[in-house]
This record gives structure tokens, sequence and C-alpha cells, in this order.
């Protein structure tokens, strides 16, 4: 992964905090297909978070850096894994820079 790619949300997704669950929900799949439904972890939620507005991997990485007290390259791992996720799923999209 290039750290240096900017990613933004897929306005096709919709992400809702229910109590204390985060989740994802494709527009472009049968709501009703639990399959479809993508919950969040905490971390996760941050990321998602941060991408309000397009973000780079460096960017993501700093602002997790900052909120979470955790060894940076078991971040940096988790980080690339989460983005290569929610690109299969088409969760985030690759922009421009």
């Amino acid at each position: 992964m290039v750290n240096k790619m900017t990613y933004q949300r897929n306005p096709d997704f919709i992400y809702r905090k229910i109590v204390e669950e985060s989740v994802l929900v494709p527009l472009h799949k049968d709501v009703a297909d639990m399959d479809c439904i993508y919950t969040l972890n905490s971390v996760g939620a941050f990321i998602w978070e941060q991408l309000e507005e397009p973000s780079t991997v460096d960017a993501l990485q700093a602002a997790l850096l900052e909120e979470y007290d955790a060894d940076p390259e078991v971040l940096r791992a988790d980080l690339a894994q989460f983005v290569e996720e929610m690109t299969s799923i088409g969760a985030l999209i690759e922009v421009e820079a």
C-alpha cells in the first residue's frame, strides 16, 4: 500500500452509531441481507470518522497515534488491513490527491 494514496468514503455506504455499535450499510445491497452490514470496532469507527474528508494513510496514521497509545508498527499494520478490507468491499475509494 502506498502511504501517499488518498482515500475517501464511498457515499453509497451509510455509517451509523447504534447504542455502542458502529455499523456500515451499503445502499446498493438488500438491507435485509445481514451479510451486507459491517460492524466497526472503536478503532475502525475512529478511522471512518477521520475520513469525513479525503485523507492519506499517513494522515490517518498520525491521527491514530495521537488518539491511541499503541505500538506504531502494530498500528500501521492494522491501518493497512482496515484500508485494504474497506477498499475490497467498496466502502473506501482511492482518489486523486
